[in-house]
């Protein structure tokens, strides 16, 4: 457990991945839901995607550059390869995006996205 910012951090990581269908309009689309990585996760953004190879892709690509609280909340100068990045969470017992998204897998839920346009908050 980490302390940043007066919460309590499940790890060094600020936020987590999560890698879903959510329905947004009538439509269902693949999205990465960027959650803060303390008590109830709360979403802090979301990303929308094409397909889910595309979203993996993506995953790939950024969750390497977590930022870390060991780091003052930055991300490594240097990330590892994705593959050493989810080894070293192995080892650590912690989850990568791809072993939540399974983990998820078998509890049915149900994400909705609705945008929100500048002139509805006017």
């Amino acid at each position: 457990m980490y302390l940043w910012e007066g919460r309590v951090y499940k790890d060094d990581r600020l936020f987590v991945l999560d890698l879903t269908q959510v329905k947004k309009d009538k439509n269902i689309v693949w999205a990465i839901v960027t959650r803060k990585n303390h008590d109830g996760f709360p979403p802090f953004r979301s990303d929308e995607f094409e397909s889910q190879e595309k979203a993996i892709v993506y995953i790939k690509n950024i969750e390497p550059s977590t930022p870390l609280i060991s780091l003052s909340g930055k991300p490594p100068e240097t990330p590892l390869s994705y593959e050493k990045y989810c080894e070293k969470l192995s080892k650590e017992g912690l989850p990568a995006a791809m072993d939540i998204y399974e983990l998820n897998k078998k509890n049915k839920r149900e994400i909705i996205i609705e945008s929100v346009r500048e002139e509805d908050v006017l």
